[in-house]
């Protein structure tokens, strides 16, 4: 009888010792609220026809044989500019080719749509749809699409709406943000327009806030071909499904590359474009993409006042006035003072957490390649001040030497190349290494859901989810994994020497014929029988 008085007692103290930690968990948790997912650029463009039918217009989609034909017929004007170095003609084709291709796609010169061009989708007219993402939590998402051609300010007004409608229609109070690329923009143009109305969370992921490296160059006029870039950026992206093919090109550029064959290719495009950019530039930009205020929006602040000397060289600058107001509007009253708005609404009560990605360099393009990103947004700006390594190296021993006794070295990734600890948010700013920046996997949700369902989650709150992750993709499916000095990765895929590319061009180059003979056999078989 004692016996099981005892284990009674005994189940019953449990009971009461795990009743009385429940609060405690209940404590941790969030209220679940709507978060309102702010896409990036690139939602697809619309015009209606007079018959009532919609047709697309965006992406751009190029008829087949497109640029066959067009390097066809310009290769006379090519290499007569290359003989007399009278580049004209040459840039006159360029123009002509890439504003017939922006023609339905460009704003007017105050940033109007032309041709009732629009987004795809619209809330007002379509309805509000939402989503659960992926995590343990079940954080219900709304997507949020809108025309990402025009001022960040402008789309705020709208967002302002949708958010108003959302919380009618769930019965909340507050909502979450998540801004994207330019919809991390979008976001800090509704904070600082609205102060922050309804807003609980900001999680900014792959943020092109303090500007895109891309763009900015782009919009700079700013071209510079590096062959080491070239070089690294083939032994990251595939040209063709071919693996033998992309092997032996690896190999042959690397070859080239190492008797300075590349050098003097790239010497020869660095030597002309200087010559000549200022008689393409500016008038194709103002056909383009300069007329989209939500791209000027990811302009660096560096790189600001020399981009609208470069678009808009030799323009009438009365005709662009209202449109450069729209744009200095957001630059100096967003953009320049984003970092303190931040801080003043962490100070708040508003939790702002940072994703951003890497693994990556820029386009081989500027003279920037080897900085380190995801390759349209470098990290430093994308997480908002870390210290980076370039992007096939990694911190020198006197730099770790320092941080370890200063004591940051608790915010140095394991492959050495990221130092968290210069961030606005060092803790609470997380990296995945070998994502880029056009993907972005429903697995990150879960750590979104993480941060957004938790009080005061930081990148020690959970040992899944550290501040430094690497993004497998493999046929088995995607998967987020804290990064450990086995998977950290490292540069080695760059470093293939001269005698080892020697190899892999041979080996590769007999892979492609066999495999050509092969069709041309079994093609011959098939013509028989």
């Amino acid at each position: 009888m004692r016996k099981v008085v005892t284990k009674i007692v005994s189940v019953l103290l449990s009971i009461i010792i795990a009743l009385s930690v429940l609060p405690v968990c209940f404590a941790q948790q969030k209220e679940n609220i709507p978060l309102i997912y702010v896409c990036g650029q690139g939602a697809e463009l619309r015009v209606k026809e007079e018959d009532g039918s919609e047709r697309k217009i965006y992406p751009l989609t190029l008829p087949d044989g497109f640029i066959e034909a067009t390097v066809k017929e310009n290769l006379g004007i090519f290499a007569k500019a290359v003989v007399t170095q009278q580049w004209d003609e040459f840039c006159d084709v360029i123009y002509n080719v890439a504003s017939d291709l922006y023609s339905e796609v460009k704003l007017d010169e105050n940033g109007r749509p032309t041709d009732n061009s629009r987004p795809w989708w619209n809330w007002r007219t379509q309805g509000i749809r939402s989503r659960i993402i992926k995590g343990a939590h079940r954080v219900t998402a709304y997507d949020y699409y809108y025309d990402w051609r025009l001022d960040p300010y402008e789309i705020a007004e709208d967002m302002h709406d949708y958010i108003e409608a959302i919380l009618a229609k769930t019965g909340k109070t507050q909502v979450s943000l998540c801004g994207r690329c330019l919809g991390a923009c979008i976001i800090t143009a509704y904070m600082e327009k609205y102060d922050g109305e309804y807003v609980r969370d900001l999680v900014y992921y792959a943020s092109a806030l303090d500007g895109a490296t891309q763009v900015t160059k782009a919009f700079c006029g700013e071209l510079y071909i590096d062959a080491d870039s070239v070089e690294r950026f083939l032994y990251d992206y595939d040209v063709s499904a071919d693996q033998n093919i992309n092997q032996l090109l690896r190999a042959f550029v690397t070859l080239y590359n190492d008797t300075y064959g590349l050098d003097i290719a790239c010497w020869s495009i660095n030597n002309v474009y200087p010559k000549i950019y200022l008689n393409i530039v500016p008038r194709l930009m103002v056909d383009t993409l300069g007329t989209f205020p939500g791209y000027w929006s990811m302009v660096s602040d560096n790189d600001y006042e020399k981009a609208k000397e470069t678009v808009f060289y030799g323009a009438d600058m009365e005709k662009y006035e209202h449109f450069i107001e729209i744009i200095d509007n957001y630059h100096y009253n967003v953009q320049c003072k984003a970092h303190d708005l931040l801080k003043e609404y962490e100070a708040r009560g508003i939790t702002v957490s940072n994703i951003v990605k890497y693994g990556y360099q820029t386009y081989p393009i500027t003279a920037d390649g080897d900085i380190l990103s995801d390759d349209i947004c470098d990290v430093y700006s994308a997480s908002m001040g870390a210290t980076t390594a370039p992007v096939a190296g990694e911190f020198n021993k006197k730099y770790l030497a320092e941080a370890a006794e200063n004591g940051t070295d608790i915010f140095i990734s394991p492959d050495k190349q990221i130092d968290a600890s210069t961030c606005l948010f060092p803790e609470r700013t997380w990296f995945i290494k070998n994502l880029e920046h056009k993907n972005f996997p429903n697995i990150v949700d879960n750590l979104i859901d993480e941060i957004l369902s938790n009080e005061d989650y930081t990148i020690f709150s959970d040992e899944k989810y550290p501040q430094y992750l690497v993004f497998n993709n493999t046929e088995e499916g995607f998967s987020l994994v804290p990064m450990i000095d086995e998977n950290k990765g490292t540069d080695e895929k760059y470093k293939v020497s001269f005698f080892k590319a020697i190899g892999n061009f041979f080996k590769s180059l007999y892979n492609v014929i066999k495999n050509l003979i092969q069709a041309k056999i079994d093609e011959k078989k098939g013509t028989v029988q």
